[in-house]
């Protein structure tokens, strides 16, 4: 997924509420079913690992984030702190995306290198132009 699309999402995810949560329980199968109705709905969700989840698994948030993101087949946007945020594309995601590529592939083959323009400096006009605030 382009760097621009995961910035987007980031940052209007950022101060939203967590919509599930994974507790003492782990990774049952009710807790994905739950993030994947979420995902199914929304696209996107944002997760909170309870400190029982840690405890009782054993894992550490980065590895249990990216697990979830492999069980509900999606994408793992951001981690920060007990939080994560993950997408899945729905429809019309995919066309979103391609223009978005192609946008990003015209911008970078069009940039045109301007040759750098010699400069002469005087060095006499140089040094009486600063003199002159000088006592």
């Amino acid at each position: 997924m382009p760097g621009k699309v995961r910035r987007a999402i980031r940052s209007r995810y950022l101060n939203v509420e967590p919509r599930a949560w994974i507790g003492k329980n782990g990774l049952s199968e009710a807790v994905i079913s739950e993030i994947n109705l979420q995902l199914k709905n929304e696209g996107v969700i944002k997760v909170e690992i309870r400190k029982g989840a840690l405890i009782s698994t054993g894992m550490d948030r980065k590895t249990m984030a990216e697990k979830v993101a492999v069980l509900t087949d999606s994408e793992l946007i951001d981690l920060r702190g007990k939080r994560f945020i993950l997408f899945k594309p729905r429809e019309g995601w995919e066309t979103y995306l391609r223009r978005l590529t192609r946008v990003s592939q015209k911008e970078g083959g069009e940039r045109k290198v301007k040759p750098v323009r010699k400069v002469r400096l005087d060095i006499a006009k140089f040094r009486k132009k600063f003199r002159k605030g000088r006592v």
